[in-house]
C-alpha cells in the first residue's frame, strides 16, 4: 500500500474514572428528571411497554448471575400462567442463560478476533451471522473503534471546554486525525473480516496499519459500538422463544425492542421528540400487536443512560454516536426515527441496518424511508415528526394520546 503510519499521535484519551455533574450543567440532566416525572417514578425504561389489559401475571425478568453478562442493559417484561412461581423460574434460568452467553459472544468474541490479527479465528454462529449483516450492510461501522474511542472520552465530558479535545466538528487536530484513521479504516486492503466456512473469520490487517495501531495505542480493529445491543437484543430473544418463553416483551436502554409476543396483546410505545429549548415530550402512544423488532433512532438524552453516547452542548446542539463512516463526523439527518418490522425474520440489527444510511446523513430522505415499508419482504414501517406531523407509513398502526398541536399523517 505504500502507507506508513504517521508522526500525528491522537488526541489525549487518558480515560474518564469518573465524571462529575457541575451545577453549571445541571441542565443536561434536568431533562431526565422531567419525563421521568412525566412517565411516573416506578418506570424501569424511558420508552417502555404500558399495557391496555390488566397487570396480572406480568413481571419484570432478571439476571440470576455472578458471571459477566449483558442484563444491566435490558428489561424483560413477561406474564407468566397459572403456574407463575415455576414459570417463572424457568424463564429466569432461560434469560440468565442467554445473557450470559451473549455477553461471551458480542464482547469475548469480539475480543479474540481483535487479539489475533491475521490469524484464522473460529467464532460463535451468532456472532458470524452479525458479522455477515454488516458486511451485507455496505457500511464500516465495524472498523471504527480507533474513532469511537475518541467519542467515549467526548460524550464523558463536563464541560464545553473539555468536548471540545474530542470533537471533530471544533478541533481540527481531531479532524486530521480521523482522517488518517480511516486512510486505513476504510481501506479494504488495509483492515478486513474475511469471513469463511463453518464459523472461521479472519481478520487481515496490515503492516502500516499495525504499525499506526501500536503507535497511537488504538482500542482495536473492530468494534460494535452503541450497535451492539441490537445484535444482543436479538440473540436474546431468538433464546427465549427457542425455549418457547413468548408471552412478554424485550427492550434495552438504548432504543431496541424485541416482542415475542403473538397472543395479540395490545402494546403501547411512546414516540418521542424534542421541541424548542430541548423539551423532550411524548408525540404519541403507539398502539401494537407483537411479535416485532423496534428501533428508536434519536439526538436527544431523556435520561442518564442517553448519555453514555451524547453529549449536549451549551447552545443546544447535540453530538451522538452515530457516526458517518466516510469521514468520522456524528450526523443526523433528523431528530428521531421509530422504525419497526414485524416479520419473524427481521430482527432489530436487520431494521436498524437498514434505516441508517437514511438517519446518519445531511438531508432526510423521506421517500428512501418509505421505500422500505413496501418492500417484498421484511418490510420497515417508520414513524417520525416533520414540523407538527407525526408521520407514519404504517397504515395498520394506531395512535392515541396525540400531542396537543400536532396531527397525525399517513
Amino acid at each position: 500500500m505504500g502507507r506508513k503510519a504517521g508522526n500525528r499521535r491522537q488526541p489525549d484519551l487518558r480515560p474518564v474514572e469518573k465524571i462529575e455533574i457541575s451545577e453549571k450543567h445541571i441542565g443536561r440532566r434536568a431533562i431526565a428528571a422531567t419525563v421521568f416525572l412525566l412517565i411516573g417514578a416506578g418506570a424501569l425504561a424511558y420508552f417502555f411497554i404500558n399495557l391496555v389489559r390488566g397487570d396480572t401475571g406480568w413481571t419484570q425478568i432478571t439476571v440470576n448471575s455472578s458471571e459477566l453478562n449483558c442484563g444491566e442493559d435490558f428489561t424483560f417484561l413477561y406474564e407468566t400462567g397459572s403456574g407463575a412461581w415455576g414459570e417463572k423460574r424457568a424463564v429466569t434460568k432461560a434469560y440468565t442463560q442467554a445473557a450470559e452467553e451473549a455477553y461471551q459472544i458480542f464482547e469475548n468474541g469480539v475480543r479474540s478476533v481483535n487479539a489475533n490479527p491475521n490469524e484464522t479465528v473460529i467464532v460463535d454462529a451468532a456472532l458470524y451471522k452479525a458479522f455477515e449483516k454488516l458486511e451485507k450492510a455496505n457500511g464500516r461501522w465495524l472498523y471504527l473503534p480507533a474513532v469511537y474511542e475518541v467519542y467515549d472520552n467526548l460524550f464523558a465530558s463536563v464541560s464545553d471546554l473539555a468536548e471540545a479535545e474530542f470533537d471533530p466538528w471544533v478541533n481540527e487536530d481531531v479532524a486530521a486525525y480521523f482522517e488518517e484513521v480511516l486512510s486505513y479504516a476504510n481501506d479494504p486492503e488495509a483492515v478486513d473480516l474475511e469471513l469463511m466456512d463453518d464459523n472461521h473469520v479472519r481478520l487481515s490487517v496490515s503492516k502500516e496499519y499495525m504499525e499506526f495501531a501500536e503507535e497511537n495505542e488504538t482500542a482495536g480493529f473492530i468494534g460494535f459500538y452503541w450497535m451492539k445491543n441490537a445484535f444482543v437484543a436479538d440473540y436474546l430473544a431468538d433464546c427465549l422463544a427457542a425455549a418457547g418463553f413468548t408471552h412478554g416483551c424485550l427492550s434495552s436502554c438504548d432504543g431496541f425492542v424485541r416482542n415475542l409476543d403473538e397472543r395479540g396483546q395490545d402494546y403501547f410505545f411512546n414516540v418521542y421528540d424534542s421541541e424548542a429549548y430541548n423539551q423532550v415530550v411524548v408525540l404519541a402512544k403507539m398502539r401494537y400487536h407483537g411479535p416485532l423488532s423496534l428501533v428508536r433512532l434519536y439526538d436527544y438524552a431523556i435520561n442518564d443512560e442517553d448519555l453514555r453516547y451524547r453529549y449536549r452542548m451549551a447552545d443546544g446542539a447535540m453530538r451522538t454516536a452515530y457516526i458517518d463512516w466516510r469521514d468520522g463526523f456524528c450526523r443526523n439527518s433528523i431528530s428521531s426515527i421509530v422504525s419497526y418490522s414485524y416479520d419473524k425474520e427481521t430482527g432489530c440489527a436487520d431494521v436498524l441496518l437498514s434505516v441508517l444510511p437514511v438517519y446518519i446523513a445531511d438531508k432526510f430522505d423521506e421517500d428512501a424511508l418509505n421505500a422500505l415499508a413496501v418492500q417484498s419482504k421484511g418490510a420497515v414501517y417508520s414513524v417520525f415528526r416533520q414540523d407538527n406531523e407525526i408521520r407514519a407509513n404504517d397504515l395498520l398502526v394506531e395512535f392515541e394520546d396525540i400531542y396537543k398541536g400536532y396531527v397525525l399523517s399517513r
